[in-house]
């Protein structure tokens, strides 16, 4: 028995035509073209859905933290950049001054006298400073949300 698709001479077995397993893949090729023939996908599985999911909520995570880290190095430098830049403007600011004693003493004027002239200018501006400081403090309170927080009763319209 020598045929195109069987032989038996060959060693071979004749294949049994409309195997269960052969019937599965050929339904599910011919659903598979259906459904893209028809232009609609298949429906994702749920372990599909999870994997996307998974990986979705991974890849936006992954994002954050190198963006979190990214800012970190950026803070860092920037606050080390502010403490250069505050040395530096602490340092031309004592220079500015040592010039300008130096400069009034050598136009005549007793040295005691300048150095009382610009420790005295010194101590004015921190008075200055410090007390605008205890003025802003009241803005640190949250008065307004404080107030509207503990109110046990709504707000009464005003009357014009």
């Amino acid at each position: 028995m020598d045929t195109a698709s069987n032989t038996v001479a060959g060693g071979k077995a004749p294949a049994k035509a409309g195997s269960a397993r052969q019937q599965g893949s050929e339904f599910r090729s011919a659903s598979d073209r259906t459904a893209s023939s028809s232009g609609v996908p298949p429906r994702p599985t749920l372990s599909q859905l999870i994997d996307d999911l998974r990986a979705t909520f991974s890849a936006r995570f992954h994002l954050l933290e190198l963006e979190a880290k990214r800012a970190a190095w950026s803070a860092a430098y920037m606050l080390a950049f502010a403490v250069g830049a505050a040395l530096l403007g602490v340092t031309a600011w004592l220079i500015l001054i040592g010039a300008l004693i130096v400069g009034a003493v050598s136009a005549g004027v007793h040295w005691l006298l300048v150095v009382a002239f610009a420790i005295a200018l010194h101590v004015g501006a921190a008075f200055f400073l410090v007390r605008s400081i205890r003025g802003m403090v009241e803005n640190l309170t949250f008065e307004g949300t404080r107030r509207t927080l503990t109110r046990r009763e709504p707000p009464k319209a005003t009357e014009v």
